[in-house]
């Protein structure tokens, strides 16, 4: 019987690459790369190398498959909005309610957004998200 496990994945952009993160019981993976698929990818690769090898010897993750694995993944602002150009700042911004001059310091990274200005952000996305899978063109 396979088990499912997701793990969640912090997904971050720095010197203009994204770099990726999961910490689970016994292990901590991270990589680098040109773009989110790349990254997820390699996590991928490094998960199952951890199966292969020191995961035998760690009872929660014996005989787990990589394909059982899913990543959730959790971006700061700087990523999300590199990984997804598409979105417009300042459109992003004006749903949450937010300064789009501030928004641009929270993605570039000279501010830090406070929990409930991330929760802001992030409920402007989901709304727009559910806005646009509602569409239906012709």
């Amino acid at each position: 019987m396979q088990i499912s496990t997701t793990l969640p994945v912090r997904i971050d952009w720095e010197d203009y690459k994204f770099g990726a993160q999961v910490k689970a019981s016994g292990f901590l993976l991270t990589t680098q790369g040109d773009t989110v698929p790349v990254v997820l990818e390699n996590l991928r690769c490094l998960l199952t190398d951890y199966l292969a090898h020191e995961g035998k010897n760690n009872p929660e993750w014996q005989n787990r498959n990589v394909e059982e694995i899913r990543f959730e993944c959790e971006y700061d602002l700087a990523a999300f909005f590199e990984h997804f150009k598409e979105l417009k700042i300042s459109a992003i911004a004006a749903r949450a309610g937010i300064n789009p001059n501030l928004l641009q310091q929270y993605v570039s990274g000279n501010k830090r957004a406070s929990e409930s200005q991330a929760k802001k952000i992030q409920a402007a996305v989901h709304l727009l998200a559910n806005e646009l899978r509602q569409i239906a063109l012709s």
